[in-house]
């Protein structure tokens, strides 16, 4: 049994920067991956990060920005721990070698992105996020941080209302181990294969919520589905927002703008107003000139030619909003604490309260960086304090007998792991996507129940252990059951229109009663939902 003193599940952006944190803090850190970090979901993330650099900008106007692109529901404390950190956090990832664009004075360039009221978003090209994953991989290896990659965490393993490791599959033999640690960060990314069309990378099945939501912890602000507006109508990708800032211009099939000159919106209203335009609307940056898209726009354009074999100064690039990320996520604190002992999160899986009903954008990727550091550091505290003990062999028995009896099951129904998840998805996106109303949600909660008795009962076809790829869609697709779930049950609840959430039957903002955060936990009957209060106070 390997064992610990942080085990950190989740290899992208978010659990790199707490694994250094913690190796930093001098106690033995491990990874935990189910894919090698330089294949996870952070690599995608284009736009950059956000930060407040220079005389005219500060981190109360970034806070402020934050605040207001959260339409109500932000913790106040936690967008100004991360206000304050980012440009500090920026600088170190700068010193480490992420190679930022510079400007002809050789400081960091900046871009203006929707929401923002000034150009504070550093950037790498259209790759920031694939930049900056590299870099921490790098300083990981360069630290000698084990790292466990190919394995599913399965389960937490809880002992005497601690958090004591998890238990985890290996792909390559089928076997199931225990991993015991005296503190676990969760890092294991967001949800977006619970919808299609999605930017969703396949790893993207809310691993990490569904482990937390097992254990009994709460998921918050489940209902708000972020959306963007630029992705790819063929493939699930995505063009940076940055080109929006940079001049390129939304244009509906008779080539009229959609968007007036200079003018950038939160994600929410331009995916609705995209949506509200129909079939058509491209990105076209002919205006620009052969020249100018040839130098500042080479990267913008390197996805669209490679991807959708569209060169940019001859033809614009066909987009449509597609579901982009969840923004609630488990409950954390600011330094990534959960209310299960030994147990922290960070990045996409984590609510620490930063984004609201709204995510400013260039803050996601900000807030894995700052999150994680702070997950890391507080894991490696807690673990420092805490005196190690062994797991039991209980909870890994029960697991091998969970396990045996899936692989028992019949297949004789013709009923499948990917007809269940597809069939989810399509709901999803049908009835708890950009516009959502009572009728919908009634009919995604029928829809997502007989799912889940679905996969309460197919089997899969292939009994093999080695590399059995419909075992691990098997555990992904339980996954995605409990978040679509979770989503479902908050949805139905806020009965009023804020921020990425839009309910066409109650089309306008309440605040006497929206203004709260949605909890759901997991109840013996299915999602059970309570709320808490937005904290608007500052840190201490």
């Amino acid at each position: 049994m390997p064992k610990y003193d942080v085990l950190i599940v989740g290899g992208g952006v978010a659990g790199l920067q707490a694994a250094l944190a913690a190796k930093y803090a001098g106690v033995q850190v491990a990874l935990l991956s189910k894919t090698h970090p330089l294949r996870s979901h952070s690599a995608t993330s284009s736009d950059g990060l956000n930060a407040a650099f220079g005389s005219d900008d500060s981190w109360q106007q970034h806070a402020q920005d934050t605040i207001w692109a959260g339409a109500g529901l932000c913790d106040h404390a936690a967008v100004e721990e991360m206000c304050r950190a980012a440009s500090d956090d920026i600088i170190r990832l700068d010193h480490v070698g992420v190679p930022f664009n510079r400007n002809a004075e050789g400081k960091l360039d900046r871009w203006t992105l929707g929401g923002n009221t000034l150009p504070r978003t550093a950037f790498s090209a259209d790759m920031t996020g694939h930049a900056v994953l590299n870099t921490l991989h790098e300083q990981c290896m360069r630290e000698d941080i084990p790292s466990h990659e190919e394995w599913l965490a399965t389960s937490l393993a809880v002992e005497d209302g601690c958090c004591r490791g998890v238990l985890a599959l290996e792909f390559g033999t089928g076997n199931l181990e225990a991993f015991s640690a005296s503190a676990v960060v969760l890092a294991t990314g967001g949800t977006g294969r619970v919808y299609a069309p999605s930017t969703a990378s396949q790893s993207c099945c809310g691993d990490g919520m569904s482990l937390a939501y097992r254990a009994g912890l709460s998921l918050r602000d489940m209902e708000m589905v972020q959306y963007h507006p630029l992705g790819f109508c063929e493939r699930a990708a995505f063009a940076s927002e940055g080109a929006l800032g940079e001049g390129a211009v939304l244009c509906n099939t008779d080539g009229q703008p959609v968007l007036q000159a200079n003018d950038q919106p939160l994600r929410d209203a331009l995916c609705r107003s995209l949506a509200s335009a129909g079939d058509g609307v491209a990105l076209d940056f002919r205006s620009l000139g052969k020249e100018r898209i040839g130098t500042r726009f080479l990267y913008l354009g390197r996805a669209a030619t490679e991807m959708a074999g569209i060169s940019l100064d001859t033809a614009p690039l066909p987009v449509m909003p597609r579901m982009h990320r969840v923004l609630g996520g488990i409950r954390t604190d600011t330094s990534g604490a959960t209310a299960l002992s030994g147990l922290f999160a960070a990045g996409e899986c984590a609510s620490p309260g930063v984004h609201g009903a709204n995510a400013l954008t260039g803050n996601a990727l900000t807030a894995s960086v700052v999150f994680g550091r702070r997950a890391g550091s507080a894991a490696a505290a807690h673990a420092s304090n805490t005196a190690p003990q062994a797991l039991t062999d209980s909870a890994l028995q029960d697991a091998q007998r969970t396990l045996e009896a899936v692989f028992s099951r019949p297949t004789t129904s013709g009923d499948t792991v990917v007809t269940i998840q597809r069939a989810l998805a399509s709901t999803m996106a049908e009835h708890v996507g950009l516009v959502r109303d009572e009728a919908g949600l009634r009919e995604a909660v029928r829809c997502v129940a007989d799912l889940q008795a679905r996969y309460a009962q197919v089997g899969l076809r292939h009994h093999g252990k080695m590399y059995n790829h419909e075992l691990l869609s098997f555990y992904e697709l339980g996954a995605l059951l409990d978040v679509a779930g979770a989503i479902v049950a908050a949805a139905q609840e806020r009965k009023e229109s804020r921020g990425v959430h839009y309910r066409s039957d109650f089309p306008a903002t309440n605040d006497a009663e929206g203004s709260y955060h949605s909890l759901v936990t997991c109840g013996p009957d299915g999602p059970v939902l309570t709320t808490s209060p937005v904290n608007t106070g500052q840190s201490a």
